[in-house]
C-alpha cells in the first residue's frame, strides 16, 4: 500500500512496509514485479486512482515494479503555464497546513509496493501520465461457469415455467433459489461427511466381522472347537454310543457346555503331515503317514485345569468325528465368535501359553499326543520345557523353514484362541478418532486460554490507561450497573471541550510554552509528540522560523485573524488546472467568511488531556426508522462523551424520507429537530446530486446536508453537562421522480456509509467529487473550521445504540497509540435482558462472541467482525515520521468494492445486502492482512434486542447468512497471520465449517446424550468432549466476569441450543434467496422492498463532478457575480404535499 503526504521538499526517503507502518522491510517468496494488477490484485484500484490523479500526485517509483509505468517522459509542461518547479532538495519539509507559505505543497504517493530496502533519492520535480492499468470484461449474465451448471443440473427437476408458478418470475429470483439449492445441498455434503466420519468410519475401515469372547467367560450356551465358539443351545446329536437321538451335548449326559472341543475335531494331515508320523505299532488307523486322531478324543476345560487323560470310552476313536457325515455337520456349523486372550492372560503363570503369528497356542496340550502311538518333533518339547518362552511371541524365534512349519502344526492342533488385537483398519480409526479428539479439544481449550490471556493481560493495558486487574473487574462491575440502570446518570468523566471564555466568545487559553516548542524547531516538536496525529504532524513538520509567528500561541487548526483560509488540500504552484484562467479565480483554500461564528475553538496542538495526542474524528449515525427516544438515546450519549467537543463531529445520514411504524414524523424530521444553531437556515438548504449504490435509475439520488450544533433535551441531559457539539445531518431525499414515492431516496445503510467513505477518498486524492460531497465539504468547514483532511477516524454507530461516556477517548487511544490497527469495535451489552425468554437466551450468546471469539481473534488481530452497531475504522494511517499517509478507509480499492452495485449472484446479494458490517470487516482484511483490527473491552455500549422469535427469527437468518458467504470470502485470504494449521485461515475455515453443520452437530450431540443414557457401554471420550466444549465457556464466566448472573444466562443458553443450533440455522438456509430486512426494520406501510433492485436506466449525465477549487471557484463566482449555481440540486418542496408530512423544522425537506 503506498503511502502519500504534502511534500515540502524532503530528499530523505524511507521506505516501509507496505501495510503494517513497520520501518523494517518484509520480504516476500514471491517477486512483486512477477504480480499483475489486474482486477483481482487488491491495490488494483488504488493504481487506477492514482493513474488518474497524477497530475497533481507525485508518485515515488517503486523498484520492485508494482506501479502505473510512465507512458512518456514528458511531463505536463504546457498546464504548468512558466511557474516554477517544486524541488525535492529543501530538507526542513513543508508543514501539512501552512497558511503562509508561498508555495503550496502537493502530496507524494509511494508506488504499489514499497518493499524496497534502499531507494536512492530521486529529484522528482514533475509529473508524469502513467500507463492505464487495462480492466478485465467482468463475466456477464450469459457466462457458464461451473457453479451454474451445477445449479442447473441439481434444480433440473424445477424447470422455469414451474418457478413462475410458485412466484419467482424474472430469471434472477429464479436463479437465487437455484443457488439457494446448490448452497444447501453443499451444506448437505459437508454434514453428511462430517456424519460419516463422526459415525460409520470406524464402521467401514473396522469391520468386527464376528465378535469376540474372552477366554474363561464363554459360557454354557457355548462349546469351544479350535479357538472358536459355537452356539449349540438349540443343536441335537445323532444317536451314538452312550448318546441318546436328539441329545444336546451342552447338557447332561454330556455336559459339554462351555467346554474345549478342540480334540472332537482335530485338525489332522495338514501341516502336521510328515512331522507327526504314527509308529509302526500304531493302534491308530492310518493311510500311510495319514492319521485318524493325534490326542484322545475328550473335553478338557476352557481354563486349561483339565488333567491329561489318555483313555478312551468306549472304543478307540469314539467322539472323534472322522466320518464325512459328521465332519460336514462341524463345517455347516456357524461360527458364533472367536476366542480371545488379553496379554495379561497370556502371561498367566498357571498356564503355558505362546504366541504365534497372532494365534495363542497352549504347549501344555502337548502332553495329550498320545505319544505311544505317533511320534513328533523335539522341537514340541524344547518350547514346552522351556519357560523363557512362556507368555511370550515366539514367531521371530522360530525363524527358519523347519521351525515355522513346526510351529504352523502346532496352530492347527493346540489353538485355543486368538490375540485380542485390531485390524489395520481399527488402528486407522483409533488414530482418527484420537487425533480429532486432541484437535478439538486443543482448539477449545486454546480458545479458552488465549481468551483468558487477552482478558487479564491485554485488554487491561488497551486505550487511554492501563489499570491492574482488579480496577478492570472494577470497571466492568461499573458498567453492568450502568446497563442495568439506564435511567441513572452517567458515570462522572473528566469531559473538558471549552478552554477558556472571555467577553468576546469562545478563544483558546494563551500557552506560553507553545512559543518554546516552536522556537526549539522540529526536532523539539517531535520529542514532544509520542505519537503521531495530523495535528502533530502539522507542527512537527512546520518551519518553525518562516512559518510560525512567534507570538501566535493559538492553534495552528484555527487561525486567529481568520483573514486566510487553512488549506490542505492544495496543489504544487507548479501544476494549475488549465481552466483555472486567470490568478483572480485561482482557489486556495475555502473563504474563512463561511465558519460559523461560535465554532467549538481548537485546543492548542500539545493539548493531551488523556495522556496522547487528540485526533479528530467523525461519528457516522446511520437512520433508516428509528423514533425521536432512540435517536436522541444515541445522540445523548455521543454528545456526552469525554472526548473532547473540538474533536469530534456528528454526521447523521437519514436513509431516505421514511416515517417508521408508530412515529408521527418522518426521521429526517426527527433528525433536524436535534439540531439548533444551523449554519444555513433548514428552509435555504439545496437538495445535491450523488452516485449512488444501486441500480438503474437508483444510481442517481440525492441529498440535502445540513450543518448546526446538536440540540440537547434538559429532561435527559442537565443543563450543567451540555457543551457545544457540532452536528452535520445528510438527509437522502431523492430525485423529483420518485418524489411521491414509497421510500424516496432510500439506498440502504451501505449506500449511507459510502458517501462518507467517497467523500474521504474524494479529499485524500483531491479527486473530482460531486455535488453532494462538495456540500460535505463546505460544510465541515462552516462548523467546524477545519479542512476534512484532518480527520483520521470514523465511529460507526446505529442510531439505536447508547455508548459509554469514556468509549471514545478508549478507541481513540487504542487508534493512536497503534497505527497498524485500522479497525476496533468495543463490548456489545443488552438493555433488556429480562423483557423476554427471546432477550434472556441472547444475554450469554452476546457475552460469548465478544469475549471468547472476538478475544480471541483479537490476540492476533483479525477481528472477522466488527458490528456495526459500534466500531471504529481509522480513514488513513501515518506511515513513519516523514508526513506520509496511508489511505485505509478511504483507500480506493475498499470503497470501490464496497460499493459494488453489481449483485448478480446469490453470494454477491448476500454480502452486500444483508451483511454489508462484516462484509467491511472482511473487505479491510483482504485488502490490508498485516494491519490489525481488535477488540477493546474498555469501550462498551449498549442496544435493544429482539424481544420477539419472529423478529429475532429475522434477525438471526441475515446475521448467519451474511457470516456464511463471509467467511467464503476471508478463507480465501492468505497472508494472515500464521501458517498452515496454525493460522487465522484455518481457524476461519474451522469457523466456516463449524457455522455450516451446525444443524447436523446439534442433532449428533443430542444422539449421543440419548445413547450415554439408555445404552451401554457409555460413550466416554464422547461425553468428555461434549463437557470440554459446552463447559468452558462457563469457565470462563466464572473466572473472567464480574458478574455470576451471567451463569443464569448461560444454563438458559444451553437449554436454547436446539434454537440456536438448528432452527435458527436452518431457517437461515432456506432463506438463502432472501435478501430483505424482514421484521427488524418496519416502516409505516409495512414495505419490506429490497432497495437494490433495478428500476430504470442510470442518465450519468446528472451527475456533476468537479474538484473541489472548482466547485469553489462556482460559488464564489456566484456570491460576488450572481451568476446561476450550476449543477443538479433542486427543491422538493412539492413533495411534502404529495407524501401528506407535515413542515416542523425540515423547512423545504419533503
Amino acid at each position: 500500500m503506498s503511502g502519500f503526504r504534502n511534500s515540502g521538499g524532503s530528499n530523505k526517503y524511507q521506505e516501509f512496509d507496505p501495510e503494517s507502518g513497520d520501518l523494517n522491510r518484509k520480504r516476500s517468496l514471491v517477486r512483486p514485479e512477477r504480480q499483475r494488477i489486474d482486477q483481482s490484485h487488491p491495490m488494483y484500484h488504488y493504481a487506477q486512482v492514482v493513474n488518474q490523479e497524477s497530475d497533481h500526485l507525485k508518485v515515488q517509483p517503486s523498484l520492485t515494479g508494482l506501479e502505473p509505468t510512465n507512458s512518456t517522459s514528458a511531463s505536463r509542461k504546457s498546464f504548468q503555464l512558466g511557474v516554477q518547479n517544486i524541488s525535492e532538495d529543501d530538507e526542513e519539509g513543508i508543514p501539512l497546513m501552512n497558511i503562509e507559505s508561498p508555495q503550496k505543497a502537493g502530496r507524494e504517493v509511494y508506488g504499489l509496493n514499497d518493499e524496497v530496502h534502499d531507494v536512492p533519492t530521486q529529484n522528482v520535480t514533475r509529473n508524469v501520465h502513467r500507463k492505464p492499468v487495462h480492466a478485465k470484461p467482468e463475466n456477464n449474465d450469459n457466462d457458464i461457469y461451473f457453479w451454474k451448471v451445477y445449479c442447473y443440473v441439481i434444480t433440473f427437476w424445477a424447470p422455469g415455467p414451474l418457478l413462475k408458478l410458485f412466484g419467482l418470475k424474472t430469471k434472477s429470483r429464479q436463479f437465487a433459489w437455484r443457488e439457494k439449492i446448490g448452497l444447501i445441498t453443499c451444506i448437505l455434503y459437508i454434514g453428511a461427511f462430517v456424519a460419516y466420519i463422526t459415525f460409520g468410519f470406524t464402521k467401514t475401515v473396522c469391520d468386527p466381522g464376528r465378535i469376540k469372547m474372552r477366554t474363561n467367560t464363554i459360557n454354557g450356551g457355548y462349546l469351544i472347537i479350535n479357538g472358536r465358539a459355537y452356539d449349540l443351545t438349540s443343536s441335537q446329536h445323532p444317536g451314538a454310543a452312550g448318546i441318546s437321538p436328539g441329545t444336546n451335548i451342552l447338557y447332561p449326559p454330556i455336559n459339554a457346555g462351555g467346554m474345549d472341543g478342540s480334540f472332537l475335531f482335530q485338525n489332522v494331515n495338514g501341516h502336521c503331515q510328515d512331522l507327526i508320523v504314527p509308529r509302526d505299532n500304531c493302534s491308530i488307523p492310518t493311510n500311510g503317514n495319514e492319521l485318524a486322531w493325534y490326542m484322545p478324543c475328550r473335553l478338557f476345560n476352557q481354563d486349561g485345569s483339565s488333567s491329561v487323560n489318555k483313555t478312551s470310552v468306549y472304543y478307540d476313536g469314539w467322539a472323534c468325528h472322522t466320518s464325512s457325515s459328521a465332519r460336514d455337520a462341524y463345517y455347516g456349523l456357524e461360527v458364533n465368535g472367536d476366542v480371545y486372550f488379553t496379554w495379561d492372560d497370556i502371561k498367566n503363570s498357571s498356564r503355558n501359553l505362546v504366541v504365534y503369528s497372532g494365534v495363542v497356542l497352549d504347549l501344555d496340550l502337548i502332553n495329550w499326543i498320545l505319544t505311544d502311538d505317533v511320534t513328533y518333533p523335539q522341537l514340541f518339547n524344547d518350547l514346552r520345557d522351556d519357560d523363557t518362552f512362556k507368555g511370550h511371541d515366539i514367531s521371530l524365534i522360530l525363524s527358519n523353514s523347519e521351525e515355522r512349519r513346526a510351529a504352523k502344526c502346532l496352530t492347527e492342533i493346540i489353538k485355543v484362541g486368538v490375540v485380542d488385537s485390531d485390524s489395520i483398519g481399527c488402528i486407522a480409526s483409533k488414530i482418527v478418532l484420537v487425533v480429532s479428539l486432541v484437535f478439538i479439544l486443543s482448539v477449545v481449550i486454546l480458545k479458552f486460554l488465549i481468551a483468558c490471556y487477552f482478558r487479564w493481560y491485554v485488554s487491561r493495558k488497551q486505550g487511554a490507561t492501563e489499570i491492574d486487574n482488579k480496577s478492570m473487574a472494577a470497571r466492568e462491575r461499573e458498567i453492568e450497573d450502568w446497563v442495568e440502570t439506564p435511567a441513572a446518570s452517567d458515570p462522572e468523566t473528566n469531559r473538558q471541550s471549552v478552554f477558556f471564555k472571555s467577553g468576546n466568545g469562545l478563544t483558546l487559553i494563551p500557552n506560553s510554552d507553545l512559543n518554546n516548542y516552536y522556537a526549539g524547531g522540529n526536532e523539539k516538536l517531535s520529542k514532544a509528540f509520542k505519537y503521531t496525529t495530523m495535528t502533530t504532524q502539522a507542527a512537527t513538520l512546520g518551519k518553525s522560523k518562516r512559518n510560525l509567528r512567534a507570538t501566535n500561541t493559538r492553534s495552528m487548526l484555527f487561525n486567529q485573524s481568520r483573514n486566510l483560509s487553512v488549506d490542505l488540500l492544495s496543489r504544487p504552484q507548479s501544476v494549475f488546472n488549465p481552466f483555472d484562467g486567470s490568478e483572480e479565480f485561482n482557489v486556495n483554500g475555502l473563504s474563512p467568511d463561511l465558519i460559523h461564528p461560535d465554532v467549538v475553538p481548537q485546543p492548542p496542538v500539545e493539548y493531551q488531556p488523556f495522556g496522547y495526542p487528540l485526533a479528530h474524528m467523525i461519528t457516522l449515525v446511520t437512520c433508516y426508522s428509528e423514533d425521536e427516544e432512540g435517536l436522541r438515546l444515541t445522540l445523548d450519549s455521543i454528545a456526552t462523551t469525554d472526548y473532547p467537543n473540538s474533536h469530534k463531529l456528528i454526521i447523521i445520514v437519514c436513509d431516505g424520507l421514511i416515517k417508521g411504524s408508530g412515529n408521527d414524523r418522518t426521521t429526517p424530521e426527527i433528525a433536524l429537530d436535534l439540531m439548533t444553531d444551523f449554519c444555513v437556515p433548514p428552509e435555504d438548504v439545496q437538495a445535491h446530486s450523488y452516485v449512488a449504490v444501486a441500480q438503474g435509475s437508483k444510481r442517481h439520488n440525492m441529498a440535502k446536508v445540513y450543518a448546526g450544533f446538536y440540540k440537547y433535551n434538559d429532561e435527559t441531559v442537565p443543563p450543567e453537562k451540555q457543551q457545544r457539539v457540532p452536528v452535520l445531518t445528510v438527509v437522502k431525499c431523492g430525485t423529483p421522480e420518485e418524489a411521491g414515492g414509497a421510500k424516496p431516496g432510500n439506498r440502504g445503510k451501505r449506500d449511507s456509509q459510502i458517501i462518507l467513505m467517497s467523500f474521504f477518498q474524494k479529499v485524500t486524492f483531491d479527486e473530482r467529487m460531486t455535488e453532494l460531497e462538495y456540500a460535505l465539504l463546505e460544510s465541515i468547514w462552516r462548523v467546524t473550521g477545519l479542512m476534512s483532511e484532518f480527520y483520521e477516524i470514523i465511529l460507526m454507530v446505529d442510531a439505536d445504540t447508547k455508548v459509554y461516556p469514556d468509549c471514545l477517548t478508549h478507541m481513540c487511544a487504542e487508534m493512536i497509540k497503534d497505527p497498524t490497527i485500522m479497525g476496533l469495535c468495543g463490548e456489545t451489552k443488552i438493555t433488556n435482558k429480562s423483557q423476554s425468554w427471546v432477550t434472556a437466551i441472547q444475554v450469554f450468546e452476546y457475552y460469548i462472541s465478544h469475549h471468547q471469539a472476538k478475544a480471541f481473534e483479537s490476540v492476533f488481530g483479525s477481528v472477522t467482525c466488527l458490528p456495526g452497531c459500534f466500531c471504529m475504522y481509522r480513514i488513513k494511517a501515518p506511515k513513519g515520521d516523514n508526513g506520509y499517509w496511508v489511505p485505509i478507509l478511504a483507500n480506493p480499492d475498499i470503497v470501490e468494492r464496497y460499493s459494488d452495485n453489481v449483485t448478480n449472484t446469490l453470494h454477491k446479494k448476500n454480502l452486500l445486502l444483508l451483511g454489508e458490517d462484516r462484509y467491511l470487516t472482511a473487505l479491510m482484511l483482504r485488502t490490508f492482512p498485516k494491519r490489525k483490527q481488535v477488540f477493546v473491552p474498555k469501550a462498551a455500549c449498549t442496544t435493544l434486542v429482539p424481544d420477539t422469535f419472529k423478529v429475532l427469527l429475522s434477525q438471526r437468518r441475515r446475521w448467519i447468512n451474511s457470516t456464511v458467504h463471509n467467511l467464503m470470502e476471508l478463507v480465501l485470504v492468505r497472508d494472515l497471520c500464521g501458517t498452515f494449521c496454525f493460522s487465522m485461515q484455518f481457524v476461519i475455515f474451522i469457523e466456516l465449517v463449524g457455522t455450516v453443520v451446525l444443524p447436523a452437530a446439534i442433532t449428533f450431540t443430542i444422539y449421543v446424550v440419548v445413547y450415554a443414557i439408555v445404552s451401554r457401554p457409555t460413550p466416554v471420550m464422547s461425553l468428555v468432549l461434549l463437557g470440554v466444549i459446552f463447559g468452558l465457556p462457563g469457565l470462563l464466566i466464572v473466572i473472567t466476569v464480574s458478574s455470576l448472573k451471567y451463569l443464569i444466562y448461560f444454563f438458559i443458553y444451553i437449554l436454547a441450543l436446539p434454537i440456536w443450533n438448528f432452527v435458527l440455522p436452518c431457517y437461515a438456509f432456506w432463506k438463502f434467496d432472501d435478501f430483505s430486512w424482514g421484521e427488524t426494520r418496519t416502516v409505516a406501510g409495512g414495505d419490506k422492498g429490497a432497495h437494490g433492485d433495478k428500476e430504470g436506466i442510470f442518465d450519468s449525465s446528472s451527475i456533476v463532478m468537479k474538484r473541489w477549487r472548482e466547485w469553489e471557484r462556482d460559488r464564489r463566482a456566484y456570491v460576488t457575480g450572481g451568476l446561476t449555481v450550476p449543477g443538479a440540486a433542486w427543491d422538493p418542496a412539492s413533495a411534502e404535499k404529495d407524501m401528506g408530512y407535515s413542515g416542523g423544522s425540515l423547512g423545504s425537506l419533503p
